[in-house]
């Protein structure tokens, strides 16, 4: 498991789950000191190890938080 405890206001943890003999990341974004709902997303990126599941997964969490600046994560997938 990876986790980013604070990136723009955010917690971003990813944990890798191995689907089909390939690795893909599940993202899920919790905005600090807020009681909003967490986002859950899975990254499919069929990788070959978990941990670069997991780096891609972060990269990916990062990424959703830049495109949605005061969102907070109040969506759940």
């Amino acid at each position: 498991m990876l986790v980013e405890p604070d990136y723009r206001g955010h917690r971003i943890q990813v944990h890798a789950e191995l689907t089909g003999g390939r690795w893909d990341a599940v993202v899920r974004i919790l905005r600090v000191l807020s009681d909003d709902k967490r986002y859950v997303g899975r990254v499919t990126c069929r990788k070959v190890t978990a941990e670069l599941a997991e780096h891609h997964g972060a990269i990916w969490g990062r990424r959703w938080v830049d495109a949605n600046p005061g969102q907070g994560s109040g969506v759940e997938m």
